[in-house]
């Protein structure tokens, strides 16, 4: 029985590791976009890194430290992110998240668009050439070829 609840204690302590990093400085109002904005400023490039058990306390690090720049921005972009594996770690995270991100001034973050680059290119409709069937391709002299 005491090793059951020695079990769940350790198991409790472990899970409640999660959450721990805590909004600072009003970075809670600093947005993450999905893509690189249309119409706002880029202010630099900044990457960090931490070691925590979860990937959304990695995230509000890095808003935390957007915050403390001295142009602080209000919208950023994910450009990477990755993990690398803490070496002669007995209590801890066993790795350390690493993220880049481009920070932007966007005028208006309610209304900010984003150029996603994965969005998938809109389809052609095809249209007969004269003389032979139907083409694909770039649109000249009223037909596609």
């Amino acid at each position: 029985m005491k090793k059951y609840f020695g079990f769940m204690l350790s198991a409790l302590v472990l899970f409640g590791c999660g959450g721990y990093v805590k909004n600072e400085n009003g970075s809670q109002y600093i947005k993450q976009l999905d893509g690189e904005p249309i119409g706002c400023m880029f202010l630099y490039k900044l990457e960090t890194e931490i070691s925590v058990y979860d990937q959304e306390d990695a995230r509000r690090y890095l808003e935390n430290r957007i915050a403390d720049q001295a142009r602080p921005g209000n919208a950023y972009w994910i450009v990477s992110q990755r993990t690398r594996p803490n070496e002669w770690v007995v209590f801890g995270p066993e790795r350390a998240f690493v993220l880049a991100a481009n920070v932007y001034n966007c005028p208006n973050l309610n209304t900010v668009r984003t150029a996603r680059s994965d969005s998938p290119m809109p389809e052609m409709e095809p249209v007969p050439c004269r003389g032979a069937g139907l083409f694909y391709g770039v649109q000249t002299n009223g037909c596609v070829q």
